[in-house]
């Protein structure tokens, strides 16, 4: 089952497919090209093999299959590494091995701040960057790395979120907790309890 079919049958009611992002193609050069590497170097050393008979054709056969192997695996994994774009969440894909798999998502509701960053020398020159989506709460934030034109992307995630919750001034549940969370962080329990209780004018109480 490809990767598009597969998200497929894991949408919801009333939910709707916006696309698929993939880590940009430059980042298999090092996996294909150990690969690769592997397989010249075997063929180049044929003769070498041979003449040791059937362990030679073994440990020739072997080094074809690592190489071989190592090619398809960075394949697949680039492929199946993903973060799906819906119009109702975003479901980070991690794939990890032909036989690992681990699968995240975020509601828009609970996405709090969506960033990106470029460094380095080909970050620049290619355009690519990794894409990190801060949920609310304990929700473990959701990142893909090398990703092509993180800037349109961080852009389209953040219109599809506005659709979702046009009222952008209202601070849901799962926010207000957040917040309290970061207050808690900053200014320490204590500091929080006192910027509860303390208010210009108490309720019941006016000015004299």
């Amino acid at each position: 089952m490809n990767l598009h079919d597969y998200i497929s049958k894991q949408l919801k009611d009333q939910e709707e497919l916006v696309r698929i992002v993939r880590r940009h193609p430059i980042v298999l050069v090092p996996g294909i090209g150990f690969g690769t590497l592997l397989v010249l170097v075997d063929f180049f050393l044929i003769a070498w093999w041979f003449q040791y008979r059937l362990w030679g054709v073994s440990g020739w056969l072997f080094m074809l299959i690592v190489g071989g192997l190592v090619i398809a695996r960075t394949i697949y994994v680039w492929s199946h590494n993903a973060m799906a774009i819906t119009t109702r969440r975003i479901v980070d894909i991690n794939q990890r091995g032909f036989f690992e798999r681990h699968v995240a998502e975020a509601p828009y509701e609970t996405i709090q701040d969506v960033r990106y960053t470029v460094k380095g020398l080909w970050p620049t020159i290619f355009h690519f960057g990794t894409i990190i989506v801060q949920t609310a709460g304990t929700t473990t934030n959701l990142e893909l790395t090398g990703v092509k034109h993180p800037v349109e992307l961080q852009q389209e995630i953040s219109d599809l979120q506005r659709q979702v919750n046009p009222a952008g001034d209202e601070l849901s549940a799962s926010e207000l907790v957040a917040m309290v969370e970061r207050l808690k962080k900053h200014l320490g329990p204590d500091g929080v309890q006192r910027l509860l209780n303390t208010s210009p004018t108490r309720h019941g109480e006016t000015r004299s």
